[in-house]
Protein backbone atom coordinates (compact mmCIF):
# COMPACT_ATOMS: atom_id res chain seq x y z
CA UNK A 1 0.00 0.00 0.00
CA UNK A 2 1.46 3.32 -0.99
CA UNK A 3 1.50 6.18 1.48
CA UNK A 4 -1.51 8.36 0.76
CA UNK A 5 -3.08 11.02 2.91
CA UNK A 6 -6.47 10.60 4.59
CA UNK A 7 -7.95 13.46 2.55
CA UNK A 8 -7.08 11.75 -0.72
CA UNK A 9 -8.56 8.44 0.42
CA UNK A 10 -11.74 10.19 1.68
CA UNK A 11 -12.13 11.81 -1.70
CA UNK A 12 -11.83 8.43 -3.42
CA UNK A 13 -14.32 6.93 -0.96
CA UNK A 14 -16.89 9.62 -1.79
CA UNK A 15 -16.44 9.07 -5.53
CA UNK A 16 -16.54 5.28 -5.26
CA UNK A 17 -19.70 5.46 -3.09
CA UNK A 18 -21.40 7.71 -5.65
CA UNK A 19 -20.40 5.37 -8.49
CA UNK A 20 -21.72 2.37 -6.55
CA UNK A 21 -25.04 4.09 -5.91
CA UNK A 22 -25.38 4.93 -9.60
CA UNK A 23 -24.66 1.33 -10.56
CA UNK A 24 -27.22 0.13 -8.01
CA UNK A 25 -29.83 2.44 -9.56
CA UNK A 26 -29.08 1.16 -13.06
CA UNK A 27 -28.49 -2.55 -12.41
CA UNK A 28 -29.76 -3.31 -8.90
CA UNK A 29 -28.01 -4.03 -5.61
CA UNK A 30 -27.16 -7.65 -6.38
CA UNK A 31 -25.67 -7.09 -9.82
CA UNK A 32 -22.04 -8.02 -10.40
CA UNK A 33 -21.07 -4.43 -11.32
CA UNK A 34 -22.57 -3.05 -8.11
CA UNK A 35 -20.99 -5.77 -5.97
CA UNK A 36 -17.58 -5.24 -7.56
CA UNK A 37 -17.84 -1.50 -6.86
CA UNK A 38 -18.87 -2.28 -3.27
CA UNK A 39 -15.77 -4.46 -2.81
CA UNK A 40 -13.56 -1.65 -4.09
CA UNK A 41 -15.28 0.76 -1.69
CA UNK A 42 -14.65 -1.66 1.19
CA UNK A 43 -10.95 -1.78 0.32
CA UNK A 44 -10.73 2.02 0.35
CA UNK A 45 -12.54 2.23 3.68
CA UNK A 46 -10.20 -0.40 5.15
CA UNK A 47 -7.19 1.52 3.85
CA UNK A 48 -8.52 4.68 5.49
CA UNK A 49 -9.15 2.92 8.81
CA UNK A 50 -5.66 1.39 8.81
CA UNK A 51 -4.15 4.80 8.09
CA UNK A 52 -6.17 6.36 10.93
CA UNK A 53 -5.18 3.57 13.33
CA UNK A 54 -1.48 3.89 12.54
CA UNK A 55 -1.67 7.66 12.94
CA UNK A 56 -3.28 7.37 16.37
CA UNK A 57 -0.76 4.72 17.47
CA UNK A 58 2.13 6.98 16.45
CA UNK A 59 0.66 9.86 18.43
CA UNK A 60 0.12 7.69 21.51
CA UNK A 61 3.63 6.27 21.31
CA UNK A 62 5.11 9.78 21.38
CA UNK A 63 3.48 10.56 24.73
CA UNK A 64 5.44 9.92 27.90
CA UNK A 65 2.41 8.72 29.82
CA UNK A 66 -0.59 6.85 28.60
CA UNK A 67 -4.03 7.14 30.07
CA UNK A 68 -6.25 4.11 29.82
CA UNK A 69 -9.99 4.69 30.03
CA UNK A 70 -12.02 1.65 31.00
CA UNK A 71 -15.78 1.68 30.75
CA UNK A 72 -17.53 0.20 33.73
CA UNK A 73 -19.94 -2.63 32.91
CA UNK A 74 -23.60 -1.72 32.96
CA UNK A 75 -25.32 -2.78 36.14
CA UNK A 76 -28.92 -3.95 35.62
CA UNK A 77 -29.62 -3.70 39.36
CA UNK A 78 -29.72 0.11 39.34
CA UNK A 79 -33.21 1.43 40.02
CA UNK A 80 -34.35 4.96 39.29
Amino acid sequence: MNSRCATEICSEIRMKRWEMMELAKMYGLGHEYTLRQSEQLDKLINEYLILQHHSSVEVRNKREEMVVIVQQPFNDDISF
